[in-house]
């Protein structure tokens, strides 16, 4: 079992898992978890190269953190998502596209893998682990997440129900997403001061944004 860590715009360290058997992934999370924000398990032997993260949800940075790994221009399968995704390296830069499905209700939107609730900073100062978790609950999503937003600056926050993880995360691929689908912003700016890049095209969404190595 090899492990490697990243950073997706300046923030948000992930760890990747390589061929963790089945019966330690939920142990290995836990343990990651007091140094990472997310854990995501990769198998190598697969036909695609595919990432399935911690709790099965839909996880758009550990997403693009595979996709760097990987060569400059092809597909992956993330869980989450049914379908293979395309994805492209170039210039420092990983590209993802993903079509995207939503609801949307108010100030919650659902996408295939993960909700999100979202609140301007005038109207709520913070989010609670038991607020995403009984929303996971009511709608049956393997995760839940909260967006504080301040103009275009996002302060996300994301509970995980399998291995009950609560994470007030530096960076979140999908709650810019989710934010961009609300707001209409494109480049939205996540607590490290970093841009994750959201462009709506037809049917689906590329979402850009730099990915290192963490050390």
């Amino acid at each position: 079992m090899i492990v490697e860590k990243f950073l997706i715009a300046g923030g948000n360290i992930t760890a990747l898992v390589y061929d963790c058997p089945l019966s330690d992934r939920v142990r290995t999370s836990k343990k990651l978890l007091k140094e990472v924000e997310q854990v995501g398990f990769v198998s190598t032997n697969a036909t695609l190269p595919n990432l399935t993260m911690m709790g099965g949800e839909l996880c758009i940075n550990a997403t693009l953190a595979f996709a760097a790994t990987l060569g400059k221009n092809e597909r992956l399968s993330t869980s989450g998502l049914k379908t293979p995704i395309p994805y492209a390296n170039k210039k420092g830069s990983t590209t993802i596209k993903i079509p995207f499905k939503f609801k949307k209700d108010k100030n919650i939107i659902l996408l295939d893998g993960i909700g999100f609730i979202l609140y301007d900073v005038q109207e709520k100062s913070g989010i609670t682990k038991s607020e995403l978790s009984d929303l996971s609950d009511k709608y049956k999503l393997p995760a839940f997440g909260g967006i504080i937003y301040n103009k275009n600056k996002i302060t996300p926050y994301v509970y995980v129900s399998e291995v009950d993880s609560f994470v007030k995360e530096t960076a979140c691929g999908s709650g810019s997403v989710v934010f961009s689908i609300y707001s209409g912003i494109q480049d939205v700016m996540q607590p490290t001061g970093k841009i994750i890049s959201i462009h709506k095209k037809e049917g689906y969404f590329d979402i850009s944004a730099q990915v290192t190595r963490y050390e």
